[in-house]
């Protein structure tokens, strides 16, 4: 049992540092998750709510554009999924195990990942900045209002902007992960052996190339 021990190769640093920029992916998009989905609770739940002196009644848009909040929540609870389910594959020998076919998948996924976070990011700040009346811009407008106080219009300002913010430190964590898969990928394809053919080659032109070398040296006529 010890002897088993001992020849299980430990994991190479590109994997540890992998693994916790894939954790640390799964606490930002939860992190964008949970404060999307409580500004939409925010949204809905400030109805029929008694109000206290002074304080103005939460009001929203008859039409309020909330397609900027759901394009990055549909992203981020996405991507976090991904990530769960990658991490808990990543814990099984097999899957870390370096095969070039899928060092290929992985850089092809991560690569699609960097592009959902990129245009989600993006496709959320320019509809938030076009639509005066997408959830994050209104509240933003209406933040100094004094309304009810369990809702804020300055709540849903700063949870829209400080998810806005953390999709992107979750992008970059993303883009780092994309660059060590790469790495790794280079490094395996860079220490794996080369096809039993190629070698085989080599080693019939260094024995051609050595008899070629070698010629019996001729007599000369006075030793006949």
């Amino acid at each position: 049992m010890p002897l088993e021990l001992s020849i299980v190769p430990r994991a190479h640093w590109l994997s540890r540092v992998r693994s916790c920029l894939r954790l640390l992916i799964i606490v930002l998009s939860g992190a964008v998750v949970c404060m999307l989905v409580h500004t939409l609770e925010i949204k809905r739940g400030n109805r029929y709510l008694d109000l206290r002196s002074g304080e103005l009644p939460m009001t929203w848009p008859a039409h309020t554009n909330l397609a900027p909040t759901i394009v990055l929540l549909a992203i981020a609870a996405a991507n976090f999924l991904a990530s769960v389910a990658i991490l808990s594959l990543s814990l099984k020998r097999s899957f870390r195990r370096p095969i070039r076919s899928r060092d290929a998948y992985r850089i092809i996924a991560g690569s699609f990942g960097v592009i959902l976070w990129i245009t989600a990011i993006v496709v959320f700040h320019l509809l938030d900045k076009a639509s005066k009346a997408s959830l994050g811009r209104y509240s933003c407008t209406n933040k100094n209002v004094l309304s009810n106080g369990r809702y804020q219009y300055r709540a849903v300002c700063e949870e829209q902007g400080v998810a806005f913010y953390t999709a992107i430190g979750a992008a970059c964590a993303e883009t780092l992960t994309l660059m060590t898969l790469a790495m790794s990928a280079y490094r395996s394809a860079k220490s794996q052996p080369s096809p039993p053919m190629l070698q085989l080659r080599d080693k019939k032109h260094s024995i051609s190339s050595g008899t070629q070398s070698w010629q019996p040296r001729k007599r000369s006529p006075s030793t006949l």
